[in-house]
């Protein structure tokens, strides 16, 4: 794995802890439609980083 690869996975990561706050604040608001957009996010990210770790 190269320096733009940990580049990328940190990225990826970062982005995901973000997608799981937004998808907190969404919840406890009762906002499921922009929970649902967040937990959508999250899967789409998830699986980046696991085709990136491959």
């Amino acid at each position: 794995m190269n320096r733009e690869d940990i580049l990328f996975l940190n990225q990826l990561i970062k982005s995901l802890g973000e997608s799981g706050d937004m998808m907190e604040q969404s919840y406890k608001k009762g906002d499921y439609e922009n929970f649902n957009k967040s937990k959508k996010i999250m899967l789409r990210i998830q699986k980046e980083i696991s085709d990136a770790i491959k």
